[in-house]
């Protein structure tokens, strides 16, 4: 009977009343992340091309390694009023592990924020100069690696990077984000860190870190090798994805005015701007292209279940 009562209103915005009220935003993670800055650059200039004037409010809902975020948009009324980013192949992880409603294959995707490749790299003072002597270090003892808990993205590219490069990895867990397990390598917490690019040239310009590779087909940083040089091109498909997407079952008319309006957002000189002083590469994706995304990512980490599992 409540979802009865719910048709004729959704019906009407996907009519062209849509939208009508603010628009919530949610952040599986706490403020002050990638996530977080990604979703605060983008909301204001997303918000001015939607049919009608509202506001999109970016709402941090931190907890279960973003399982409580993510399952507050899967149980949300499919009404447009309710949108979200996800952190694609850590969502999988989660998905997998229990406690999670959610459903990625029954997702409304709108598009994508674009996606970051990885790379690897050590202290700025450290001995370690390439991969070569990771592996030669390997030889002798578990090389260390800092991340946060498996259900993040970059505790699976450590895993599966360091397997195609024939490093043995013993992963330090703890630590609250990317920043903090980043910086943690670079005090001597562990040998080794592998995480977004964009992070470790942050990192590096301020003599923190030093990037040894990348998971790159084509290193962008000097000096530094990359999955071709390395001999594994399937490093390349290490990468971490931020789709944008909304509850299943949302009405075409609502899912395309939002996707217009992420489209047109991403293009905004502001967005831009924003993108290169933050050295992101935004990547923008249909709804059909950010399907196809999750498809390949599912397909890709698929095949590493087994190591993955047992890390």
């Amino acid at each position: 009977m409540a979802s009865a009562l719910l048709t004729p209103r959704i019906a009407r915005a996907a009519a062209g009343d849509f939208p009508e009220k603010d628009i919530t935003f949610i952040i599986p993670y706490s403020a002050g992340g990638g996530f977080d800055n990604y979703v605060r650059a983008l909301s204001p200039v997303m918000e001015r091309y939607l049919p009608h004037k509202v506001t999109i409010v970016p709402t941090n809902v931190a907890a279960g390694g973003g399982t409580r975020g993510t399952n507050q948009l899967y149980r949300a009324k499919p009404d447009g009023y309710t949108v979200a980013i996800f952190n694609i192949p850590g969502m999988f992880v989660l998905q997998k592990e229990g406690g999670a409603e959610f459903d990625l294959a029954k997702v409304t995707w709108l598009g994508s924020m674009g996606r970051d490749d990885y790379g690897i790299a050590v202290a700025a003072n450290s001995a370690l100069k390439s991969v070569a002597d990771l592996k030669k270090l390997s030889a002798t003892r578990p090389v260390k690696f800092t991340a946060t808990g498996p259900e993040g993205t970059a505790y699976a590219a450590t895993l599966i990077g360091a397997h195609l490069l024939g490093i043995k990895a013993q992963l330090i867990t703890g630590y609250k984000g990317s920043n903090d397990y980043a910086v943690a390598a670079a005090r001597g917490d562990g040998d080794a860190v592998v995480t977004a690019l964009p992070l470790l040239r942050h990192l590096a310009e301020g003599d923190t870190l030093r990037i040894i590779a990348t998971f790159e087909k084509a290193s962008t940083v000097p000096g530094a090798e990359d999955a071709t040089a390395l001999g594994q091109p399937e490093l390349s498909e290490i990468v971490l994805e931020r789709l944008i997407g909304a509850p299943p079952g949302l009405p075409a008319e609502i899912k395309s005015a939002l996707a217009t309006a992420l489209e047109e957002a991403m293009a905004d000189s502001r967005v831009v701007a924003w993108a290169k002083q933050a050295d992101i590469a935004l990547q923008p994706q249909t709804p059909e292209g950010a399907a196809a995304i999750l498809a390949n990512q599912q397909k890709f980490y698929d095949k590493w279940k087994s190591l993955l599992n047992a890390g």
